[in-house]
């Protein structure tokens, strides 16, 4: 397998991730939903406190879209490759890593790629592919026979210092 697919497949693990996480927002707010809105409460029962859980909820969801967004990102960074694709998979994946089994499963595959040299045959540019200035030595037109001279002159020759 080439290292582009292995870049590809890294990207898609972490789609993967990030969309089973926001499946779980939303399979989450259904839950809330449906526990404290949709059943009616019997009569003379208060019900529970839905300011509380509403704060509950949002803190939880918070918390999860902290824990996905790192992993979108990085998706999209390997999708297009960008030049910090590296640096968003290596966060995405200690993100991931907390979420058994599909998190861990990208989490080892984003570091066995990133933290491995497979990942310059992607993302770094053959040295040869480089624009480089052509060196200019030194032409016999600007040479000048002088600076030779001026090289070998002794002008400032230190003394050493009196210690009597």
């Amino acid at each position: 397998m080439t290292s582009e697919d292995h870049n590809k497949y890294i990207g898609f693990c972490f789609l993967a991730y990030a969309g089973f996480q926001f499946l779980m927002l939303f399979l989450m707010a259904a839950w809330f939903y449906f526990v404290f809105r949709g059943f009616p409460a019997p009569p003379g029962d208060p019900g529970p406190p839905i300011e509380f859980f509403g704060f509950i909820f949002a803190f939880m969801a918070i918390f999860q879209l902290i824990f996905t967004a790192p992993a979108a990102i990085a998706s999209y960074a390997v999708f297009k490759r960008k030049p910090w694709a590296r640096m968003a998979s290596i966060v995405a994946s200690v993100f991931a890593s907390m979420s058994m089994p599909i998190g861990t499963g990208a989490c080892v595959y984003a570091l066995w790629f990133f933290l491995g040299d497979r990942w310059k045959e992607v993302y770094e540019p053959p040295v040869s592919s480089k624009q480089f200035a052509p060196i200019e030595l030194n032409e016999a037109a600007s040479w000048d026979p002088a600076d030779d001279q001026r090289i070998r002159d002794h002008e400032y020759q230190p003394r050493p210092g009196d210690w009597r």
